[in-house]
């Protein structure tokens, strides 16, 4: 049986792309760009697609992201999960952080430095009422 429907699914993607090159010829095909953003990930450069705010349907899982307001020169949102990790999802909780007034800001690289940062007393972080679709590449 398992061979059966490996052999319709190879089947059904023969036909889609035997398909693809007609379809194309028949009109104008559109292409799409969207800008690819870094963030930071546990202190490592990452890649994202920023499709801005989303609303949230019912069952949607989402993971933090902090996003820095007044942060010093290079500093990128951050996020705590990855592609292929426990609790990823293309869909961002925003969570606002600020430095406070003295404090010796710096470029924050992983939600650990966000998190200790905070407990220094810092900055703050406030969750925002939004949700972002930004997959990581």
């Amino acid at each position: 049986m398992r061979k059966i429907l490996v052999v319709l699914a190879l089947a059904a993607c023969a036909a889609s792309a035997s398909a693809l090159p007609a379809a194309a010829a028949d009109g104008p095909v559109q292409t799409y760009s969207q800008h690819v953003t870094l963030g930071f990930y546990r202190g490592e450069l990452i890649s994202y697609l920023d499709f801005g705010p989303v609303k949230l349907a019912s069952g949607n899982k989402v993971a933090p992201i902090w996003v820095v307001a007044n942060g010093s020169e290079g500093q990128r949102n951050i996020v705590d999960t990855v592609p292929g990790r426990a609790g990823y999802t293309p869909l961002w909780a925003v969570h606002m952080v600020t430095w406070k007034s003295g404090a010796n800001a710096r470029v924050l690289r992983s939600a650990a430095a966000v998190r200790s940062a905070q407990r220094a007393g810092q900055v703050t972080v406030k969750a925002a009422p939004v949700v972002v679709n930004c997959p990581i590449l």
